[in-house]
């Protein structure tokens, strides 16, 4: 693919989903040295370089109140983030794999990084768009804060409810310039402190090679490399019929044998429509850490794999009642599986008391 240095204008620089190949950086730091990384830093509300081209943006009221909501955010973020940093030791080596797949997470990095902090490939996937960015030096005073507060917006739910909550977050961005899943992602990379040196416009092929966005265009996505890691974005309906030719399956595959990573998905895989992405968790993963709103136990049970289990199962929330699983449930009282408590809400299931998260090993 073409590579095009970020040495640019500032506009051109933005104009990231209109390009055909990569845009990269050469060097920087977690202190915003190159312009994708200070991009990134200020979207997360975290201050820059002196000399960089949002200097100027950075002094105004509205990138100032940004700032004081992103770091009230991360701040209230904290307490959880210490407790899943404190739950990794009961994953092992899962917790390093060569690829972690994210299924129906959509831009959630936070929880993913969080959880997986070994991993060299993150691939995130959900239904939320792959929007280009839009030349920042074009927008009004009042446009760059309606965008900045969409994004402020979006990440609190994740911050705060441990998900993306889909349809408000289409609100909160699609009303602004700031659309899609870039912002969120590159503001929570910068947050992570990890240092974006490139960001590229992606596709899938059927064969699960990356492309170009148009050559891949059933799967439209973004790979952002940062702090050593690839991170990989797919806008993708993992049901049997939007799976079509399992190019994006193909793809997680070619990185190795993943650790799957499932909560807060409305409980789809318990759907005979999304039979596939199922079955592909169950015979491919290496691993597997996830809410009871992923797979349904039965079928890791049944499939022979070694489960761990962590919290407690007294059933769905309501908005889910159809989906009780009767046999988790009996885990948790017979003792047949050993249980953990949980410090920490994750999924659907934000109180302690009733957080309920499965480990398995294949």
């Amino acid at each position: 693919m073409r590579i095009l240095s970020l040495a640019l204008g500032f506009g051109a620089l933005l104009s990231l989903g209109a390009l055909t190949g990569c845009v990269t950086s050469a060097g920087g730091s977690a202190g915003g040295g190159n312009s994708i990384n200070d991009m990134a830093r200020y979207l997360g509300g975290l201050p820059g370089s002196n000399r960089s081209e949002l200097a100027a943006p950075r002094s105004s009221a509205e990138w100032k109140s940004h700032q004081s909501r992103m770091d009230g955010l991360w701040g209230n973020h904290s307490g959880r983030r210490s407790h899943i940093r404190g739950f990794r030791s009961n994953l092992g080596g899962l917790s390093s794999p060569g690829v972690l797949f994210y299924p129906f997470g959509g831009p959630d990095f936070l929880h993913a990084s969080a959880l997986f902090p070994g991993a060299r490939n993150y691939v995130l996937v959900g239904l939320e768009g792959t929007d280009a960015m839009p030349d920042m030096s074009t927008l009004s005073a009042s446009e760059l804060n309606r965008g900045l507060g969409g994004v402020s917006n979006s990440l609190r739910t994740v911050t705060g409810a441990s998900y993306f909550i889909t349809k408000d977050m289409r609100v909160d961005l699609q009303s602004t310039r700031l659309r899609g899943t870039l912002p969120l992602l590159l503001a929570q990379i910068a947050r992570d402190g990890k240092s974006v040196s490139s960001v590229a416009p992606v596709g899938i092929d059927s064969a699960g090679n990356l492309t170009s966005r148009s050559a891949g265009s059933g799967c439209p996505g973004w790979h952002i490399k940062a702090g050593g890691k690839n991170i990989y974005y797919f806008r993708k309906d993992l049901s049997n019929g939007g799976l079509g030719n399992r190019g994006i399956l193909n793809f997680v595959s070619s990185k190795g044998r993943p650790v799957t990573f499932v909560k807060s998905a409305s409980y789809l895989m318990h759907r005979s429509s999304f039979s596939t992405i199922r079955d592909y968790i169950v015979k491919n993963s290496a691993g597997i850490v996830q809410d009871p709103s992923g797979v349904p136990f039965k079928y890791l049970t049944g499939a022979g794999w070694d489960m761990k289990l962590y919290g407690n199962y007294t059933g769905p929330m309501a908005t889910f009642s159809g989906h009780h699983q009767s046999d988790l449930a009996a885990a948790y009282r017979d003792g047949s599986y050993p249980v953990k408590p949980m410090t920490f809400g994750l999924g659907y299931l934000l109180n302690p008391q009733r957080a309920c998260v499965m480990v398995g090993r294949n």
